[in-house]
């Protein structure tokens, strides 16, 4: 279950606050803040967003390293879903399900 979610042009970002409580490392916040342009903060132990979810939409830059910092270094907490523009499409002309 998704406590955090915002959108972006490819995709949409989750994250969920039950893994996060145990989390030492922060790692979705680092690596936006190195990589990325900064979307999160820490406030009371758990990432949030600096500005809504509209704006922070439109500021990424779609490196996703917040995921996969997240999953090598944290709590597996930060999960982003992409797009996947034209596969049905594709699938029909190639006659997959």
């Amino acid at each position: 279950m998704a406590d955090l979610e915002f959108n972006f042009r490819t995709g949409k970002v989750s994250i969920d606050y039950s893994k996060c409580k145990t989390c030492q490392s922060y790692a979705c916040v680092k690596a936006c803040s190195l990589f990325g342009t900064t979307l999160y903060r820490l406030e009371k132990g758990k990432p949030v967003l600096m500005s809504s979810p509209e704006e922070t939409g439109r500021r990424c830059i779609e490196d996703l390293t917040c995921e996969l910092y997240c999953h090598s270094h944290g709590n597996k907490g930060l999960t982003i879903e992409l797009d996947m523009f034209g596969l049905e499409e594709y699938r029909k002309q190639r006659g997959l399900k």
